[in-house]
């Protein structure tokens, strides 16, 4: 059946066919299996985003430049071997590999501020001990924030790449694409919270926990999620509700000095549905803790350093439990059982312990 000019596109947009894919051409090489590893580097490329998500650009320097959303000469630079640490984040040149080395410069690096305000806001945390006072509490929270904000940003722009590069194809990639969008959306509410409060200089905007271990830990990470349920298997939102905002909590947790510390946020304004969990996180013994956050950051997120050496000592089936969890274990775990994944499981490996 042919398709008229004045009919809705194919490609599931919405709009008519003479405004959105008609006189389109398929990028074939595109689809071309030899051609995807210079593909999907150039999409990684072209995707880029350089800008500075502080609220207010008048004072903003010239050059965005490479911010580490976990400190490099702080916190990386103390986990690193030779300057490189271990990230379960993909690089351009070899994609499915699980577990890469990043030299300190490049670990956990996203172009999300300007030279200037890298340096202002977050010079607190930088320059002094972490005293958990609420601005370093904020700055800690806040970077956290920022990548995955951006983060979420460029995957968008990757979105629309895809779709101009395989018009006919737009309904399926922005079905997959979808969770990346309404995740990006959800955070705008926390990106106003944030904004308001570095403007106003009023940092009091979160509820913490800060747990603080007695040793120093060879690995570093921040992440967020939105949480579907509590540690007791309670439900605080539903995830598959498109039309609700949903909520997220953020987490960073780093060595300094002879500790570590674990910081724990969300929003006040959200205190209403996240109240039992806040109760369930300040009732966990330390070994109750530990467990937690190993299955936690895992799952939540890629922005983990870990010291190469600790990382190549892991016996095989350690590591293995440790990537089944990033790849999505516990979701499937829910999914086939129908039962909510135990977080305080107790996992073959133990990241304080590398």
């Amino acid at each position: 059946m042919k398709i008229g000019r004045n009919d809705k596109c194919p490609c599931g947009s919405g709009e008519k066919y003479k405004k959105c894919c008609l006189g389109k051409v398929e990028d074939k090489d595109f689809l071309q299996p030899k051609n995807f590893l210079e593909n999907y580097k150039s999409m990684k490329k072209d995707s880029r985003i350089k800008q500075c998500l502080y609220p207010d650009n008048s004072n903003c320097s010239e050059r965005i430049i490479g911010a580490h959303s976990i400190q490099n000469n702080k916190i990386l630079k103390r986990i690193s071997t030779k300057g490189e640490v271990y990230m379960p984040c993909p690089k351009n040149d070899n994609p499915f590999e699980f577990m890469h080395k990043w030299g300190r410069k490049q670990a956990t690096v996203f172009t999300g501020f300007c030279g200037y305000h890298d340096n202002e806001i977050f010079k607190p945390i930088e320059n002094e001990d972490f005293n958990k006072s609420e601005l370093h509490i904020f700055l800690y929270i806040y970077r956290c924030f920022a990548i995955e904000y951006h983060k979420k940003m460029e995957v968008m722009k990757m979105e629309s790449i895809l779709t101009e590069k395989l018009p006919s194809r737009r309904r399926g990639i922005k079905e997959n694409f979808s969770g990346f969008e309404l995740a990006k959306n959800d955070l705008e509410v926390c990106k106003i919270e944030f904004n308001n409060a570095l403007l106003n200089d009023k940092y009091d905007i979160l509820t913490s926990i800060v747990w603080e271990f007695d040793e120093t830990i060879k690995f570093a990470a921040s992440g967020f999620s939105a949480l579907a349920e509590d540690l007791e298997g309670n439900k605080i939102q539903d995830l598959t509700d498109v039309n609700t905002k949903m909520k997220h909590i953020f987490a960073t947790i780093f060595p300094e000095g002879e500790k570590s510390y674990c910081i724990i946020s969300w929003l006040k304004s959200n205190n209403g549905i996240f109240e039992k969990y806040k109760e369930q996180l300040n009732n966990l013994d330390c070994i109750q803790r530990k467990q937690y956050l190993n299955n936690l950051l895992p799952i939540i997120t890629e922005n983990i350093t870990i010291n190469p050496e600790a990382w190549d000592k892991l016996e095989a089936h350690k590591k293995d439990a440790f990537g089944m969890l990033f790849y999505g274990m516990a979701d499937l775990f829910s999914m086939i059982t129908n039962r909510t994944y135990n977080m305080l499981e107790e996992q073959p490996y133990d990241l304080f312990d590398l």
